[in-house]
């Protein structure tokens, strides 16, 4: 039966005590027949039973499945998704983290694990796929077209990832592996090691599956990274009066500065990140055949996923670019040519010295308890019960730190695509060295620390029925029902602004204690295309000590901000602790769901045609709770005689704690689908599909919050979110055709088209406060960010997807996704602001040779450039990323049939990520991660 060939999560006995149902079964109920016991193993045999698998299904669906007990293909299960025609993967730290689909968003694609919806740390809907180690992992199935019994929520397509269970196999199966991981920046070697036993007792109606799997990483990454790309016309840079007067003879945001419609790069930072992760993940399933016809399943699946980088990085942030013949502006209005500071007299330059520390401890759970009723030869009852937790626990653990060059000779920047080029007008006088004057030179400026701290948790219960009649036209019926409580929790916390900037531009003329607070000087050597990348290592407890003990030898510390920064650092217990903000909230989504759904088997002129079709009702209901910032009075911060007027605006809320607000809201969908096959020979089939689906907006995005950020003269920066969003809704057709003419052998082409309504969009646009009391009216309007419904948009895409395996051991694997949408940006259309992130091509090719114990693969995978953000920064210019390749490559030999060593490289050619405004000249971010070796050995019983 159905329920036997898919394959469980880990399980809680003690945390339910009630049945439920998987919905993979409910997704995909064409594959019949009990799971036999897999004895080929290799490229070849995973092939063939994803093969096998898309063949049998009613819906269009790809599918990964492990070449043996405990060995996917991969070291990670989105690096192995990306092979899936349609499917494209975000990266983080050079491993795959986010899972796309057709064209859309991480946020889009649907995860189940063994059919139930897991919480996640992440402030929006998106899966982690590091958390989860791939060793836990049988088979992953993509889902691109939808039917009543799948789950509704994947608007790009659904993925299930499924854990073997020991009723999979006879009797006793184990196998274990030890590996190290080589990685090329940082040069270190790292553990890994995994082991997966399973065994059946008492006739085998009892079985037992436990897995573990420990896995270090050590990495580095080289960085360029420009915060935003400006538009002058609305953050104006400055023009000098008398340049002799360094920043006296003007000042950016007085209110004299240039105002045309041209756009600049706003800061250039350049760093390297040295990154530790550790994960720890393990899964227990208990079988048990209760009766002939009664089947119970108890899982629990458990991953704990830590990683920690420090980050060395030195740039400039050009708040004053001066005018001069020297810069040019292309046909584009971007200065690809720009002077900061240059000239003589000019020592306006800043230069800043960064150590940023993150933290980002996850833990997750997601165990249950399933039933799979043979009632009779006609009616089959699954019923499940599920409950998952996961927690980012990051209460201010994130670190920043800062000391700075002031009023430093400047440089001439050009950017003409790829990382900009610096020409320093004295090099030697921003040159870290020890020891130097240059260090002597050095000024605190910030240090604060930050975090969020996400926690959620989603019960679950379904029930699904399928009906079998005898002698009727209807092949099988379906119908069933679920119920998802899901709850997030999100807090912001942050070191007060007072605290944070208790040192910037009140000590600017203090002299630091360089010996003790700097340790060193990192050289990343040529990495970053000529721009020098020489930093300042800071220790960060010497560091805080100094400011601590030096608070009152600020050179500004009697001043009206001085007094205010002491008084808030000791009630804070002389510390800069991160304390929870008041645009924390709490979000519980209860959604319920009905569905039924008929087939037929019939012929078309004598041709085999399998028909379904029916519908899904869903009602969500959301109550979004938290505080929100009431904004009451701007005032200008107070100067010192002499100097100019502060740009600063100081906040003043109705209630610094925030005012607490809860909002409700409810809305229902109603999501019908039909999906036919017609099987035109034995070997080559044609699909059509039509079906609604939907996404809901983030749990995150709901909170009922207003948070203002910078408020000076010029820039005023808030951002909010809205309780009132309703869910993306798509209509979808498809069209398949699959030639399968061999049982490893297929070619298929996959066409698809998707209209979506109410497309929320995240975009800064100018909202006028009411209400506050200011010096001047224009001060009332804000650059706020925040998400609306709305509009519309189109895609439409072709797959292409061919496998062979010749007879002598070679083979290939081939596939390519065009993707198409009507909401893109284009060069001519510079105030559209509207576009689908993540539109873009991907294709990949894989060779490889499996024969007498020797495994061989080389595989490129290719995505097209796309949009990464429609808004970025307060001119709300976007993010491109541009086109990029990388080769992986495995090697196993089998020295018996128990013991096998293995290689396996990724990204070996050291292919890096790039990113550009609206323009490919408009430097936006350079990222290199470097090549990723893994080698080990792998025996099994």
């Amino acid at each position: 039966m159905f329920i036997k060939s898919r394959m469980s999560l880990a399980v809680v006995a003690a945390m339910t005590s009630t049945l439920a149902l998987s919905s993979a079964q409910a997704a995909d109920s064409t594959t019949g027949g009990d799971i036999e016991e897999v004895v080929v193993t290799g490229i070849a045999a995973s092939l063939g039973r994803s093969i096998d698998k898309k063949r049998n299904s009613n819906l269009v669906t790809d599918s990964i499945t492990a070449e043996d007990l405990g060995k996917f293909p991969d070291n990670n299960i989105a690096d192995s998704l990306q092979r899936i025609p349609g499917v494209a993967i975000d990266r983080a730290g050079g491993e795959g983290r986010f899972v796309s689909i057709r064209g859309l968003g991480p946020d889009f694609s649907a995860v189940l694990i063994n059919g139930r919806s897991p919480a996640t740390e992440n402030e929006d809907r998106a899966f982690s796929f590091d958390t989860l180690a791939s060793e836990l992992v049988r088979t992953v199935d993509v889902f691109k077209t939808s039917n009543p019994g799948l789950k509704e929520g994947g608007l790009g397509g659904t993925i299930n990832i499924v854990t073997a269970r020991p009723f999979d196999f006879d009797g006793l199966h184990a196998a274990g592996s030890i590996k190290g991981m080589y990685e090329e920046n940082s040069e270190d070697t790292s553990p890994q090691a995994s082991f997966v036993v399973s065994n059946t007792f008492n006739d085998e109606k009892f079985g037992v599956l436990a897995s573990i799997t420990y896995q270090e990483r050590s990495s580095a990454k080289y960085t360029v990274e420009n915060e935003h790309i400006s538009k002058t016309i609305e953050e104006p840079f400055l023009k000098f009066t008398n340049p002799s007067q360094g920043w006296a003879g003007g000042y950016a945001y007085s209110g004299d500065g240039l105002e045309e419609d041209t756009y600049r790069i706003q800061s250039l930072y350049a760093g390297v990140t040295n990154e530790t992760r550790e994960r720890l993940g393990g899964n227990l399933v208990l079988q048990l055949q209760a009766t002939d016809d009664l089947v119970l399943t108890a899982d629990i699946i458990h991953s704990k996923y830590d990683s920690s980088t420090s980050k060395y990085s030195t740039g400039s942030y050009m708040w004053a670019p001066t005018l001069s013949p020297l810069n040019h502006v292309d046909e584009n209005g971007f200065y690809n040519v720009i002077n900061h500071g240059y000239d003589a007299g000019y020592n306006i330059t800043g230069y800043a010295h960064l150590l940023t520390t993150t933290e980002r401890p996850t833990e997750s759970n997601v165990g249950g308890l399933n039933a799979a009723w043979d009632i009779s030869d006609e009616w089959k009852m699954i019923a499940d019960i599920s409950m998952s937790d996961a927690i980012l626990d990051n209460r201010g653990l994130d670190r920043l730190y800062i000391v700075e060059f002031l009023d430093r000779p400047g440089y001439i920047m050009t950017s003409n695509g790829g990382i900009p080029t610096l020409e320093y007008a004295d090099p030697a006088a921003i040159t870290p060295e020890m020891g130097s004057a240059n260090m002597k030179d050095l000024r605190a400026r910030i240090n604060s620390n930050d975090g969020i701290y996400n926690k959620a948790k989603n019960h679950e219960f379904k029930v699904d029925v399928e009906w079998s009649p005898v002698d009727s036209f209807l092949s099988q019926v379906k119908f069933g029902a679920n119920n998802t409580v899901a709850e997030k929790i999100t807090e912001y916390w942050k070191t007060p602004d007072l605290i944070r900037r208790m040192y910037h531009g009140l000590a600017t003329q203090q002299v630091m204690d360089t010996d003790s607070i700097i340790k060193g000087v990192f050289k990343p050597g040529n990495v970053f295309g000529g721009l020098n990348g020489d930093v300042y290592m800071i220790d960060p407890v010497a560091y805080r000590n100094w400011m601590a003990e030096n608070i009152d030898g600020r050179t500004r510390a009697d001043t009206p901000a001085g007094i205010a920064s002491k008084e808030a650092f000791i009630a804070n217990g002389n510390s800069w602790d991160a304390v929870k903000s008041n645009d924390s909230s709490t979000i519980e989504e209860n959604v319920t769901s009905f569905y039924v759904e008929a087939a037929s088997e019939t012929e078309f002129f004598t041709m085999p045609l399998h028909l379904s079709g029916g519908v899904r009702y869903t009602d969500t209901a959301l109550t979004s709770s938290g505080t929100t910032q009431v904004l009451v009075g701007l005032e200008r911060e107070a100067a010192e005689p002499g100097r100019p007027p502060s740009p600063w605006l100081v906040q003043e809320f109705a209630d610094e704690a925030g005012t607490a607000v809860a909002l409700k809201n409810d809305y229902d969908n109603w999501l019908p689908s039909f999906n036919a096959r017609l099987e035109v020979t034995d070997d080559f089939y044609i699909r059509a599909a039509f079906s609604e689906t939907l996404t809901r907006p983030t749990l995150t995005a709901l909170a009922p919050y207003t948070s203002y950020g910078t408020t000076t003269t010029s820039v005023r920066t808030a951002r909010g979110n809205n309780p009132n969003l309703k869910p993306f809704v798509s209509q979808n057709l498809d069209l398949s055709f699959e030639y399968y003419y061999d049982d490893v052998n297929m070619v298929a082409v996959a066409l698809y088209k998707k209209d979506i309504d109410d497309f929320i969009v995240t975009m800064s646009l100018p909202e006028t406060f009411e209400g506050i009391s200011v010096e001047d009216p224009d001060w009332r309007t804000f650059t706020v960010t925040r998400p609306q419904n709305g509009e519309s948009a189109t895609i439409e895409g072709a797959e292409l997807n061919w496998t062979h395996v010749f007879d002598n051991g070679f083979g290939f694997a081939a596939n390519y996704t065009f993707v198409n949408s009507d909401a893109s940006l284009s060069a001519a259309g510079a105030t559209q602001r509207f576009a689908l992130p993540g539109i873009s091509d991907t294709g990949n090719a894989t060779v490889f040779y499996d024969r007498d114990g020797l495994q061989l693969r080389v595989a490129y995978n290719y995505r097209t450039e796309f949009l990464g953000r429609v808004s970025n920064g307060p001119s709300s210019e976007p993010v491109h990323y541009d086109a990029y390749g990388a080769i992986d490559v495995s090697a196993s030999y089998d020295f018996t049939d128990k013991i096998t060593v293995f290689m396996e490289g990724s990204n070996v050619t050291g292919e890096t990520v790039n990113k550009y405004g609206r323009y490919k000249n408009q430097f936006i971010g350079f990222e290199d991660t470097g090549a990723l070796y893994t080698f080990g050995i792998r025996a099994k019983l």
